[in-house]
């Protein structure tokens, strides 16, 4: 193992929490969730499964995707998605829970939650990524298709969020008879999670070393 391991998986740990954090008070506000979220938020209210629950499920599709492309190439190292997944999505149940007695009501306070969401989320993805010793299902397989199919990661990672939108929009519609967890806070949390990722990982660049 070496040196400083160790201070990596605390910060990839705490990067898991501030995401699933994110994740939680972007869906509370009730303005859509994350497009990554978007058909586990769907699932969960279309089956008895918490956002937690749906969140696993969702990854774990994700993760074997990974391995059905690399054909057995995966590396070892790699199979710590499925525990690092696990954690996440506790985290997202227990972030929500907490925040089941509070509901904003009016229209700037959600967007306010929305906003402070946002912010959460990208401070979380900046710390899993300065953190280099792991990555979710849901950037995996973005990366391995990337590597496989020698596609532009930034493409294949908008398209691949799209797809996912399109799918939520799918599932909600034939299963609920309505669009559920695609509103204009899909829109803004998919614009501005990003850079506020990328701002934080240059100001905390110290955590990388």
């Amino acid at each position: 193992m070496k040196p400083g391991i160790g201070k990596q998986y605390l910060v990839f740990g705490a990067g898991l929490f501030f995401t699933a954090a994110g994740i939680s008070l972007i869906t509370k506000a009730g303005l859509g969730t994350s497009p990554v979220t978007s058909p586990a938020y769907v699932l969960s209210m279309l089956c008895p499964l918490t956002l937690g629950m749906a969140t696993f499920l969702n990854n774990l599709v994700m993760f074997f995707g990974q391995v059905v492309l690399l054909k057995g190439r995966m590396p070892l190292s790699q199979l710590l998605q499925i525990p690092a997944t696990f954690v996440f999505s506790l985290f997202i149940d227990l972030v929500t829970q907490g925040l089941s007695l509070f509901h904003p009501a009016s229209y700037g306070s959600r967007l306010g939650l929305l906003l402070m969401g946002c912010v959460v989320m990208g401070f979380g993805i900046a710390l899993e990524v300065l953190a280099d010793v792991l990555i979710l299902p849901g950037e995996g397989i973005v990366k391995t298709i990337s590597q496989v199919f020698r596609w532009k990661f930034s493409k294949v990672k908008t398209t691949f969020d799209l797809s996912l939108v399109a799918l939520a929009v799918l599932l909600s519609f034939v299963g609920l008879g309505h669009i559920a967890g695609v509103r204009e806070g899909t829109v803004i949390a998919a614009a501005i999670v990003g850079s506020i990722a990328g701002f934080f990982k240059k100001r905390l660049a110290f955590i990388s070393v």
